[in-house]
């Protein structure tokens, strides 16, 4: 009786099977060992994250990121973001904190250690930070999420526009040669009128001159800053010549 194939078939040598069977894992053991992640001080962790966050809200903005886009991102654990910062609102509300310090201190920096920087460089740069998408975006989700309102926000306990203020009424002398220096409650008038009309007009830009029938240009930003800083200087000229006649009088 004829032996079947599979009985006729010569076996391989032990040697040469046992080559060919694929090895398995040792039991319990993981077949790749996850990488781990870089140790950091928790100075450096919070940068990280903090970085990380800025890009992400520049991009997509506050209403598309969570708090899991940032860990990965960051390249840390969500729950590593959680201990740092707490809530996403926390989160943002630090990240906005670190950009406006960053921006304060560039334009305290203009006003102060450059001497002969004048005041049209001072509303060129303040104009740049404002227009920036990434500051647009924090200051709307600040106002829309009620975070301007509360008492501890940052804003209110750093007190920044003082500092700028600050500034400004030590080189006053500069500004106005020979006058009498405004009242410092003029002062601050005149600084939150450059505040509110660069954010109103950074805002508005690409609206604004559609309506009039005309493009926003740069001509046409340059031209604006130009009349606010006449309109500023022309106030400021203005308060010191009261002031002296008030001198005067008494």
């Amino acid at each position: 009786m004829p032996r079947s194939e599979k009985e006729t078939k010569p076996k391989k040598p032990a040697r040469e099977r046992a080559l060919e069977k694929p090895k398995k894992p040792a039991r319990g053991r993981a077949l790749e060992k996850p990488q781990p992640r870089p140790r950091r001080s928790p100075e450096e962790a919070k940068r990280t994250i903090l970085e990380a966050a800025r890009q992400l809200l520049a991009e997509r903005g506050p209403d598309a990121v969570g708090l899991k886009d940032v860990a990965r991102a960051a390249g840390v654990s969500h729950a590593l973001v959680s201990h740092y910062f707490g809530t996403y609102g926390e989160l943002v509300e630090a990240v906005m904190e670190a950009h406006v310090l960053s921006y304060r201190a560039e334009l305290l920096s203009e006003i102060t250690r450059s001497p002969d920087a004048s005041p049209a460089a001072w509303l060129d740069r303040l104009f740049e930070q404002i227009a920036d998408p990434l500051h647009a975006r924090l200051s709307m989700w600040a106002v829309l999420s009620g975070r301007l309102e509360r008492d501890d926000f940052f804003s209110r306990r750093q007190q920044g526009l003082r500092l700028v203020a600050d500034a400004i009424e030590a080189r006053i002398g500069d500004l106005l040669p020979g006058a009498t220096p405004p009242a410092r409650e003029d002062l601050e008038r005149l600084l939150a009128l450059v505040i509110v009309s660069a954010t109103g007009y950074s805002a508005m830009r690409s609206l604004l001159w559609p309506m009039f029938g005309r493009a926003a240009t740069l001509e046409r930003d340059r031209n604006f800053r130009a009349l606010l800083l006449r309109v500023v200087l022309r106030e400021a000229e203005d308060v010191a010549l009261e002031a002296q006649d008030v001198a005067r009088k008494t």
